[in-house]
């Protein structure tokens, strides 16, 4: 698992096989778009949210 270091901030992929997908902080990624390695760490620990996570709550948001 992976997820952006600090001091990095939210970043879209514009193209390749990620493109359209956006990374944030805090949030953990079983794979990292190819040349962004430099802005992410390895992760052995959960962090509190998960990409499914922020995908369900963005949804959850979206229904009220």
């Amino acid at each position: 698992m992976f997820r952006l270091k600090n001091g990095q901030d939210t970043f879209a992929v514009v193209d390749g096989p990620d493109a359209g997908k956006t990374y944030q902080r805090g949030v953990e990624y079983e794979t990292i778009p190819a040349g962004e390695e430099r802005r992410f760490e390895r992760v052995t620990k959960p962090a509190p949210k998960t990409e499914e996570n922020v995908a369900n709550d963005k949804k959850a948001k979206e229904k009220k």
